[in-house]
């Protein structure tokens, strides 16, 4: 399939994006970083979501004290949020999207992407229930992350290639996936890109599978692990035995004599039912979703920065090297 540009609010949204990051790079500029006491480490997530497994399994088996750490989860309730904090020094690692982390880098904001976590993007389209296919969203209305928001372009894709154009719906930009699977829930849409497990909460509910994500992008580095630069140059040793626990974690996930523990803390950190996180489990097990030791996936961070071509935000790809960092895992792999 070969991309697509977005329409004719491109433009303006392009412009309005370049003004909220070189605002965003021009505050990171000066802040300084949060202080910390030594082993201590405040972390941004997204939201509740299966993406952050590895973070659950850590917290419940008390592998960051184990490892000498005290780390602090914030919810920051969206990708662009996680970011902003982490470029201001609030936060000192971060766990987001990987296409708002190469835009924030790419305005200059100090960054780097140093691992992987989701190497997959299982993302699912989900309509109202009675929906017959993609025709009946015409004239309805949608929710997905954010203008910037990487759940937008798979709404793009997928709607493109069932036949509706950009100007065939509206938009609601809900956040996190649980505020969207609630817009979904309550009525205010017709149609929600939902992640696990809220998709699989809303279809239990008779909402309508409209298809899932890696059917029409099978190679997308969805998730990955990033640093404030400046903190990160002084607290190496934090980061090497954060990055160890979260390999561990993986291990944990991927080792199929832990699948019940796996999957309670699962159901207790999203918040549903056992059902739905078993769902959750075995297609994050089958489709390999959690990246295996914390590795980066280079084909699928390539083909982020290639959705940044299609949609108009860079004229040309920049290399891989611009907004990564592979020091850490590539000590981490020394004997």
């Amino acid at each position: 399939m070969s991309p697509a540009r977005f329409g004719d609010h491109a433009g303006m949204d392009l412009r309005i994006l370049t003004r909220a990051l070189l605002a965003l790079a021009v505050v990171a500029s000066c802040a300084p970083w949060r202080a910390n006491a030594a082993g201590a480490i405040t972390l941004g997530i997204t939201s509740a979501t299966a993406f952050s497994i590895p973070h659950y399994i850590a917290e419940e088996k008390k592998y960051y004290a184990d490892a000498g750490l005290s780390v602090e989860t914030i919810i920051a309730g969206s990708a662009n949020s996680v970011l902003q904090q982490l470029a201001a020094g609030s936060l000192n690692i971060g766990q987001a999207a990987t296409d708002q982390t190469l835009r924030a880098i790419q305005r200059g904001a100090p960054i780097r992407i140093i691992a992987g976590a989701a190497s997959n993007a299982p993302f699912r389209m989900v309509a109202a229930k009675g929906t017959k296919g993609w025709s009946d969203l015409k004239g309805k209305t949608v929710t997905v992350g954010g203008l910037t928001d990487v759940t937008l372009y798979f709404l793009r894709v997928m709607a493109r290639k069932n036949g509706l154009g950009d100007h065939d719906y509206d938009l609601v930009y809900g956040g996190g996936s649980p505020n969207r699977l609630t817009q979904l829930l309550s009525g205010a849409v017709a149609g929600a890109i939902l992640t696990n497990p809220h998709d699989f909460m809303a279809l239990e509910q008779g909402f309508v599978d409209l298809g899932s994500v890696p059917d029409y992008l099978p190679h997308w580095a969805q998730n990955n692990i990033q640093i404030d630069t400046r903190w990160a140059a002084q607290h190496r040793a934090e980061i090497l035995a954060f990055l160890r626990v979260h390999i561990r974690a993986t291990r944990y996930f991927y080792d199929p004599a832990n699948r019940d523990d796996v999957v309670a803390i699962l159901a207790k950190h999203t918040k549903t039912t056992r059902d739905v996180a078993e769902k959750t489990y075995d297609l994050y097990i089958r489709q390999q979703v959690i990246a295996p030791d914390a590795a980066l996936y280079p084909e699928g961070l390539q083909q982020n920065i290639d959705a940044l071509v299609a949609m108009g935000e860079i004229s040309a790809p920049p290399p891989l090297s611009a907004f990564i960092d592979q020091s850490f895992l590539t000590e981490l792999a020394k004997p």
